[in-house]
């Protein structure tokens, strides 16, 4: 009987230990922030390029930060809108999308090494071209990377149309690219008579093609760089620590350097969500919003 009564005690108190291990994996589950990133590379790399950013932000938050990589820009956004993530890290384009959809609140602004907070598009054209200035582009075939490309086709047409061009009548638009390099490669070929890009890719075409045939016609506006914003479920607090870690990460910092080397950024600096009005104008022009 004693046997008996020893046994059901311990197996009650097993059941106990069960119970709290339960509890507390359920706590740190509801404690963990999902951090989706826009997938723009492979799963493995991005995964090895912001690893240490989310370790950082682990350890700043007290909270688990788990890195999620979606299979595609539209699982990204999907993600986002049906709370699989917590925190996004995405283009310009993507954030403004979404933040129609769903209030999104931007933490920080990502400067890269070179391009800093903000970027701009170029339009180019051959040399030999004889095209000089925007207005020659009348008549002409357009070639540009993408149609939800902010810095490969939606500045561009807003740079257009400001120059005085119909952007639905004036010049031929030829199949989207897909690629910068695609545009460069289009225009140098003469498969294209001009075309749009981000700025700094056309310098890293500088190995693959001749760009002494290559000349700049035209720069868009500046706009801002990535944002990293916060899903609108997200506990106010959290929210308040990860903003303040991220904008510890300051700009020409050698530690800054250690944990942001690997994705390739320079820093965080302060967003507004007005900042983005002027690219809102543009998407709107081409329909991408």
């Amino acid at each position: 009987m004693l046997t008996t009564v020893r046994m059901l005690r311990k197996s009650a108190a097993m059941t106990i230990l069960v119970c709290v291990s339960l509890i507390a994996f359920a706590g740190t589950a509801l404690a963990e922030i999902r951090f989706g990133i826009l997938p723009r590379l492979n799963a493995v790399e991005l995964f090895s390029m912001f690893n240490p950013l989310a370790e950082y932000l682990s350890k700043e938050t007290g909270e688990k930060v788990t890195i999620i990589i979606p299979r595609d820009f539209d699982a990204f956004k999907t993600g986002f809108r049906t709370g699989q993530f917590d925190l996004g890290f995405a283009n310009s384009l993507v954030y403004v999308q979404l933040r129609k959809d769903a209030p999104a609140e931007p933490l920080a602004l990502a400067a890269e090494l070179k391009a800093g907070t903000k970027f701009r598009g170029i339009i180019i054209a051959r040399k030999d071209s004889g095209i000089e200035k925007l207005s020659d582009l009348k008549g002409k075939r357009l070639v540009f990377v993408e149609k939800d490309s902010a810095a490969g086709y939606i500045f561009q047409m807003m740079l257009l149309k400001k120059s005085g061009l119909d952007i639905h009548k004036d010049f031929t638009t030829l199949p989207f690219a897909k690629k910068h390099d695609n545009v460069t490669m289009a225009v140098v070929n003469k498969a294209a008579d001009a075309g749009g890009l981000r700025e700094d890719d056309l310098e890293k075409m500088k190995d693959k093609v001749d760009l002494s045939q290559v000349k700049i016609i035209g720069y868009t506006d500046y706009f801002p760089n990535w944002p990293i914003f916060a899903a609108p479920s997200m506990n106010r607090e959290t929210v308040a620590k990860i903003k303040s870690a991220l904008l510890k990460l300051k700009p020409h910092d050698p530690q800054s350097e250690k944990i942001l080397e690997r994705a390739k950024l320079d820093g965080f600096a302060p967003v507004h969500d007005r900042d983005y009005d002027q690219l809102r104008q543009a998407a709107r022009l081409v329909g991408a919003l």
